[in-house]
């Protein structure tokens, strides 16, 4: 996976997590969204491999 699908998919998912039922985003700072945005964005990227 590229950087940018990894990027793409990554905030789609963290922006459905991080909204409620009523599309409001009770209690997420930006920092905590980008931090799992990135986190996650890695772990798709890194194609199965074990480096840790």
């Amino acid at each position: 996976m590229t950087r940018e699908e990894a990027l793409k998919t990554a905030t789609e998912h963290v922006d459905k997590l991080a909204t409620n039922s009523r599309g409001y985003q009770d209690g997420v700072r930006f920092p905590e969204k980008i931090a799992a945005v990135e986190r996650l964005a890695r772990f798709l990227m890194a194609d199965g491999t074990d480096d840790e």
